[in-house]
């Protein structure tokens, strides 16, 4: 099989998910290790293209010849420039990580795989969204269409969570759908105990990522610990603008480089905690169970697919929050990691669902 991979957009600089850039990394990684994978064209950017110095003979890395588009460049080449690129390889299939697809993609012979990671913009237009939304309603829309555009038109959908698969049948109930997961190359942290005693806590500017609820459950779960004076608040991420944090014990940290993320996480943290009223996924639980670290997080479906029930709370209720926390912080002992596929894995299913389609 000949495949394309569409990476000429996936930048820091012009992403607003650093884990979809990720993601899209790994599974060029493992299509390049596929035995399934004859051919397997990377249409890159100077950017992702160190990633595949000392590829396989053949991986085939295209570069763009000029640097990510912005505005209505950017619209230009995601609905034009895509195409064209992918036309020249003559691939059996193209694959977008991001999802989005031309809205009336012409590719020639190649057939489309779209890796669709979530429905997010459900939660900011629907009939319980909150009103202090970060994107402009032109863009939800933009993306919403172009969503929905990519399970009509895709002759196949790979995505990582039975809920994705679910929501995309609601609203194309025709779409051909494979739960492929999200694959991890680096091996688990072999277990150890934890004697530290801090929260790491996930915040973020964005509204479903429920971070003024967070600081109020873990201010609340602080008021009724009698040692409450020795465990500090770990930020892990940017807060919303305007928030006050309660006390000295909460410290801010940002984005950590990875040395200094492994100390706080391993050295002074007893556990992590993950609010969230929306997710596709729901990474930082995983990628903490798989760091050895206990992770509380929200009972939503995704996150429920991925992660022990014991570690799971209810957003509603700050007594589910505070009974579930106290269950991993006083019992110290060792995160349950689950088996999750490496992207080698997660690449042959892409292939076997392909040759499937």
């Amino acid at each position: 099989m000949k495949i394309v991979l569409a990476l000429t957009d996936q930048s820091f600089a012009a992403t607003k998910s650093v884990g979809i850039f990720n993601v899209s990394l790994g599974l060029a990684r493992g299509l390049a290790q596929c035995p399934g994978v004859e051919e397997l064209h990377i249409l890159g950017n100077s950017e992702c293209s160190e990633h595949f110095k000392g590829a396989p003979a053949h991986v085939h890395v295209h570069l763009a010849d000029k640097a990510v588009p912005r505005r209505f460049g950017r619209i230009w080449w995601d609905q034009v420039g895509v195409c064209n690129a992918i036309r020249r390889t003559g691939a059996d299939w193209a694959i977008l990580p991001k999802g989005f697809p031309p809205y009336f993609p012409s590719l020639g012979g190649t057939r489309l795989a779209c890796y669709l990671h979530d429905v997010n913009w459900e939660y900011y237009m629907g009939p319980t969204a909150p009103g202090d939304s970060p994107f402009p309603r032109h863009e939800l829309l933009y993306f919403r269409n172009l969503g929905i555009r990519s399970l009509e038109v895709a002759d196949l959908v790979l995505t990582s969570t039975h809920f994705n698969e679910a929501r995309y049948h609601a609203y194309v109930p025709q779409a051909n759908v494979a739960v492929v997961g999200i694959g991890f190359d680096e091996p688990a942290r072999p277990a150890a105990p934890h004697t530290g005693r801090d929260i790491l806590f996930y915040v973020s500017p964005f509204p479903h990522k429920l971070t003024a609820l967070g600081i109020q459950r873990l201010q609340a779960w602080l008021a009724q610990r009698e040692d409450a004076a020795d465990i500090r608040i770990h930020l892990l991420g940017r807060l919303p603008e305007g928030t006050a944090l309660p006390s000295a014990q909460w410290i801010r940290h940002g984005r950590m480089p990875q040395e200094e993320m492994e100390r706080v996480m391993h050295g002074e943290c007893r556990a992590a905690a993950y609010f969230s009223a929306y997710e596709g996924f729901g990474m930082p639980p995983v990628e903490c169970l798989r760091g050895g670290l206990p992770c509380v997080a929200s009972d939503l479906p995704p996150i429920r697919e991925n992660i022990p029930a014991r570690y799971l709370f209810d957003n509603a209720s700050e007594e589910s929050f505070i009974r579930t926390l106290n269950a991993v912080y006083d019992n110290p002992g060792t995160a349950d990691t689950p088996t999750y596929p490496t992207w080698g894995e997660v690449a042959a299913r892409c292939v076997a669902a392909m040759r499937k389609a």
